[in-house]
């Protein structure tokens, strides 16, 4: 039986953002030419440092994941430094 993956939008937009960044082709470029660096890229094609990954300089799509992490149904609200946690967490 096939396993069933549940996974926000929102990372198939930080996917497709990673595709247009200079930064990113950076980084995906020393990984192609093996050259030493802390980010890796994922079996999707994710640029991400660890578990976390790699967020571009998109204004918009960083007030998405903000909103959305606050937002979410599994969020709680007992000060600032819970939210910077479960986002450091992923981005």
């Amino acid at each position: 039986m096939a396993q069933l993956r549940v996974r926000s939008t929102l990372w198939d937009r930080v996917l497709e953002a990673q595709q247009e960044d200079l930064e990113v082709c950076k980084i995906r470029e020393k990984v192609r030419l093996g050259i030493k660096t802390l980010f890796q890229i994922q079996k999707d094609g994710m640029v991400a440092l660890g578990r976390r990954m790699y967020l571009p300089s998109d204004q918009t799509l960083k007030r998405e994941v903000l909103q959305e992490a606050h937002d979410s149904r599994l969020a709680t609200h007992p000060g600032s430094t819970k939210m910077y946690r479960d986002l450091k967490d992923f981005y």
